[in-house]
């Protein structure tokens, strides 16, 4: 029987809301490229937000640059 890992993986975003840098906890391994969102809770606002793994970009902030 195989061992199973209880690996968590680390997501840094911006809150869209307060504009400071949060860090996140995925369960699964984040895409690396792609259109892929993970919906997060934020501990800054206490909201939800859409966080593109790949780049740590909320969907609010994906049009801005």
């Amino acid at each position: 029987m195989a061992a199973l890992r209880n690996t968590k993986w680390l997501l840094l975003y911006r809150c869209p809301n307060t504009g400071l840098r949060v860090q996140g906890w995925l369960a699964d391994k984040p895409a690396q490229h792609g259109e892929h969102y993970e919906l997060v809770n934020c501990l800054a606002c206490g909201g939800q937000h859409l966080v593109n793994t790949a780049t740590g970009k909320t969907l609010a902030d994906d049009g801005k640059d």
